[in-house]
C-alpha cells in the first residue's frame, strides 16, 4: 500500500483489505466454491450457508480467482465507492452511474435483494444478470444516524439484448429517449457534429 499516493488513499486501501481478509476467513474459498456448486450464485442462499451478510457473499464472489464477476458498491447518497468492472460493464470513474442501475432501488429498499436482467447501452452493449443489496448500519446505536451501504454483483448472461437497457453514465450514454436523464449526452454533440 505504499505505492498510494495519499494518507487518505492507504487509509481506504486498509479498510478494503481488512474487509477481503475478513470475507477470506469466513468463507474459505474450497468451501466457497463447493457450497456455490449446490446453492448456485444466489448470495442470500449463500449467506445463510455461511452465517455472514449477504454484502459479504457479494464481495467473496468478487474476488474469486475464477469468473466474471463485476460488483459496484455505493453509499447512501449513491456515490460508487467500489468498483470492480467485468468487460462490457464499467462503472464511471467519476461523476454519477446510471440512474437506472438496480443498485439504486435496492438502496431505497434496504434488506430486501433486487434482480435484474440489464443490457448495456453502446457499441460493445451486452447483457448481464444483477444482484444488488442494501444493509443498514446504525454504528451509534438507536439514536445515531442511520447509515446505509448497497452492493451490485454484476455477471454476464447468455442471450440476446433484452432486459433493463442501462448505461454507465449520462454524459455518454447513447439513449435517446431516457426518462431518468439528467444532464445531456455528450455523445450526440459528438455524433452531430457540434
Amino acid at each position: 500500500m505504499g505505492g498510494l499516493a495519499s494518507g487518505a488513499a492507504r487509509e481506504l486501501a486498509r479498510a478494503w483489505v481488512g474487509r477481503v481478509e475478513a470475507d477470506v476467513a469466513a468463507m474459505p474459498l474450497a468451501r466457497f466454491q463447493a457450497a456455490m456448486l449446490v446453492r448456485g450464485a444466489d448470495p442470500a442462499r449463500l449467506a445463510a450457508e455461511f452465517g455472514v451478510s449477504v454484502m459479504a457473499v457479494m464481495r467473496r464472489m468478487a474476488t474469486l480467482p475464477q469468473g466474471e464477476v463485476g460488483l459496484v458498491i455505493c453509499d447512501a447518497s449513491g456515490t460508487l465507492v467500489f468498483r470492480k468492472p467485468v468487460e462490457g460493464f464499467v462503472p464511471p470513474r467519476f461523476g454519477a452511474a446510471c440512474a437506472l442501475w438496480p443498485i439504486y432501488a435496492a438502496l431505497a429498499r434496504p434488506m430486501l435483494p433486487v434482480e435484474a436482467v440489464v443490457h448495456t447501452l453502446g457499441r460493445t452493449g451486452r447483457r448481464f444478470r444483477v444482484r444488488a443489496f442494501c444493509e443498514p448500519r446504525y454504528p451509534d446505536g438507536f439514536g445515531g444516524p442511520e447509515l446505509r451501504e448497497a452492493a451490485m454483483i454484476v455477471e454476464p448472461e447468455p442471450g440476446g439484448s433484452d432486459g433493463l437497457q442501462v448505461g454507465s453514465t449520462c454524459r455518454i450514454c447513447p439513449a435517446g429517449a431516457c426518462a431518468a436523464r439528467r444532464e445531456p449526452s455528450i455523445m450526440t454533440e459528438t455524433t452531430m457534429g457540434f
